[in-house]
């Protein structure tokens, strides 16, 4: 018998690009305040253009992307590998967003 609590390896992996979703859009308006109040600028060249011609495009891209891949891991049989991708992208994304609320900070206090 199966505990309630256990959940399968593809709603792990459906958790997991939920996880991914909300880094992305915390991401997304992390970065489009850091840019609005001129205390960070977007590094990726590809997005920085996206952002500078349509701040809704640029969230579009945030946001639809990992649905995207929410999509896409839920058709799939659960790999090691794509467990290891997958826990890659969301350390990557909380160091990114770690990055974002330090120079937040950064430039609140006045350093």
């Amino acid at each position: 018998m199966q505990s309630i609590s256990s959940t399968s390896p593809r709603n792990k992996l459906i958790n997991m690009g939920i996880i991914l979703l909300l880094l992305a859009t915390f991401d997304a308006l992390f970065t489009d305040f850091g840019i609005q109040n001129h205390l960070i600028t977007e590094s990726n060249p590809i997005m920085n253009t996206i952002y500078n011609v349509n701040v809704a495009g640029f969230y579009f891209i945030k946001i639809a992307l990992p649905v995207l891949l929410i999509g896409i891991v839920s058709k799939l049989e659960s790999k090691p590998f794509i467990l290891i991708l997958l826990n890659i992208a969301i350390s990557l994304y909380v160091g990114v967003l770690m990055l974002h609320l330090f120079w937040i900070t950064l430039a609140f206090i006045g350093l």
